[in-house]
C-alpha cells in the first residue's frame, strides 16, 4: 500500500457484495474518499461478490476462518438434509404468518451445543489471527492511525491489537441480531453468545440504527461513545433503464408491482407477503406481481410453496440484483413491502421513503419516528389475522388511488433519511474527531 497519512485496518469476516448488503465497500470507500490509505483482512467470501476496489491506497488480505468453515459446512449439510427428505413436507406450509422463528434455528439443546461450538471456533481464530498479525504484520499495524472491527467476527483480535499496539480502536456494526431475545440476556447467551461477546467496549461504537436495539447492547457491554443513526441512501436518478428489468416488463403489462428486497436470511420472512396474496380476489391477484430477492438456504422450498399454491405467474424470484438495480426498482414499484421477523428498517424501508414509494410493513415497532399508520404507511400487526389483513392493505393500496396518492403525498420525513454522502459525512466527522492528533 502507498503512503497516506492516516492509514486504517479493517478486519472482517464479511466480504464484499453484489447482491444484498453493500455496506462494508461503502465503508471502506467512505475512508479511500477521505484520502485515508486502508488495509483490510477478510475472511468473507460471497459467489456474488468481488474483493478488490480498484484503488491504490487499498490493500486486501485474505485471511482464513474455522468458524466460517464450519457455519459453510453446516448449512451445506443441512441443504443436502433438507434436500433429501421426501417425508418432511414443505417447510412453509409447515409455519403459519405470524410464527416468529427464531434466527440461526430453535431454542434447542442442539442449536445450543451448535452455537456454543462456533463460538470456539470463532475465538480461536481470534487468537491466530492476533499472533498472525503482531508476527507479520507488525510493520502495517504499527503504521495504522485506528483498527476497525467490522461486524462480529473479529473484533476480539482488534481490541487486543489497539491495546498492544496502542491504537484507536472502532467497532462497526449494522445493528444486532440480539432484537430477538428482547433483552433476555440469559438467552442471549445461551443461543448468540458470538453476537453477545464481539460487542465489546470502544474508543468509538458505529452502531447503525436499524430497529434492532443495538444501541442498548453497545452500552451494555461498555460502549460510552456511540454514533448510532440510519444508514444514508443513494441518490440516482436513473436517466437510462436497466436492460431487460423485470419491473419495466410488469409496468408494460399494466400490472401492479410489489417488491419485496429480502437476502440470503432466512428471518427476512417473504412467506408473509406470498401467503396474503392468496386472500386477494381472483381479479385482484391476476393483476399483482410480486418480486422478491429472497436467497435463503430455503428458497427451494419457498419456490415450491409457490407453485403448490398456483401462484408462480405472480411470484417472481429474481437474483444478482445489485444496490444500484434495487435502487431503480424501489423508485418503479408501486409499493413496497418488508415482513422480517425481528427489524424492518433496512435500506430497502429508508429508499422507499426517500423516493416515496408507499410502504406496508409489519408494526413491530422498528420503524417508529420514519412511517406511521395510515398516514404515510399501513402497518399491520403480527397476529393470526395477519394474512387477510395484509391482503385487505394490498387491496387498498391497489384500489383506492385517493389513498394510494395521500400516502406518497404524506412520505416527507427526508430529513430522517439522509442521501448516503451527507450521512456519511457526518459518521466520517465523528471518526475524524476521535482521530485528532493521530
Amino acid at each position: 500500500m502507498k503512503s497516506k497519512e492516516k492509514p486504517v485496518v479493517i478486519i472482517t469476516g464479511l466480504p464484499f457484495r453484489k447482491q444484498g448488503n453493500q455496506s462494508l465497500i461503502r465503508f471502506v470507500n467512505m475512508f479511500l474518499n477521505h484520502e485515508f490509505g486502508v488495509t483490510m483482512y477478510s475472511a468473507g467470501r460471497d459467489s456474488k461478490g468481488k474483493y478488490v476496489i480498484g484503488n491504490p491506497y487499498f490493500t486486501f488480505f485474505r485471511i482464513k476462518s474455522l468458524e466460517i468453515s464450519f457455519t459453510t459446512f453446516l448449512n451445506s449439510l443441512a441443504t443436502k438434509l433438507n434436500g433429501s427428505s421426501t417425508t418432511a413436507g414443505n417447510y412453509f406450509d409447515q409455519i403459519k404468518s405470524e410464527d416468529i422463528v427464531p434466527p440461526y434455528g430453535n431454542y434447542n439443546l442442539m442449536n445450543l451445543v451448535n452455537k456454543w461450538m462456533k463460538l470456539i471456533f470463532r475465538t480461536t481464530d481470534n487468537i491466530i489471527l492476533f499472533f498472525y498479525l503482531v508476527l507479520f504484520q507488525a510493520r502495517t499495524i504499527r503504521k495504522s492511525c485506528v483498527i476497525v472491527g467490522y461486524e462480529a467476527s473479529f473484533t476480539m483480535c482488534s481490541r487486543w491489537l489497539s491495546k498492544v499496539f496502542r491504537k484507536k480502536y472502532i467497532n462497526k456494526y449494522q445493528g444486532t441480531i440480539l432484537k430477538a431475545t428482547n433483552r433476555n440476556l440469559s438467552l442471549a447467551l445461551k443461543y448468540f453468545p458470538n453476537n453477545f461477546f464481539s460487542i465489546n467496549k470502544s474508543d468509538l461504537c458505529l452502531m447503525v440504527q436499524d430497529g434492532t436495539d443495538g444501541e442498548y447492547y453497545a452500552r451494555l457491554k461498555g460502549c460510552d461513545n456511540i454514533f448510532f443513526e440510519p444508514h444514508g441512501v443513494f441518490q440516482y436518478s436513473h436517466e437510462r433503464s436497466y436492460d431487460n428489468n423485470i419491473v419495466d416488463e410488469l409496468k408494460r403489462q399494466n400490472k401492479f408491482v410489489i417488491f419485496n428486497n429480502a437476502s440470503g436470511s432466512t428471518w427476512k420472512r417473504t412467506d408473509r407477503v406470498i401467503r396474503s396474496l392468496l386472500e386477494l380476489d381472483k381479479d385482484i391477484l391476476e393483476n399483482i406481481s410480486l418480486v422478491t430477492t429472497y436467497h435463503a438456504q430455503n428458497k427451494n422450498d419457498l419456490v415450491d410453496f409457490v407453485q403448490l399454491k398456483g401462484l408462480e405467474e405472480n411470484v417472481i424470484f429474481v437474483e444478482k440484483i445489485d444496490s444500484f438495480e434495487s435502487n431503480y426498482i424501489i423508485q418503479k414499484a408501486d409499493l413496497v413491502i418488508m415482513t422480517n421477523d425481528f427489524s424492518n428498517l433496512g435500506n430497502p424501508i429508508l429508499e422507499a421513503i426517500y423516493y416515496k414509494t408507499p410502504i406496508i410493513s409489519i408494526d413491530d415497532g422498528s420503524l417508529e419516528g420514519f412511517v406511521t399508520n395510515n398516514v404515510n404507511s399501513l402497518l399491520i400487526k403480527l397476529d393470526s389475522e395477519f394474512d387477510k389483513n395484509m391482503a385487505n392493505a394490498i387491496q387498498k393500496m391497489y384500489k383506492d388511488e385517493a389513498f394510494y396518492d395521500k400516502l406518497k403525498k404524506n412520505m416527507n420525513n427526508k430529513h430522517q433519511v439522509r442521501e448516503l454522502s451527507e450521512q456519511q459525512d457526518r459518521e466520517f466527522k465523528v471518526i475524524n474527531e476521535l482521530l485528532k492528533g493521530c
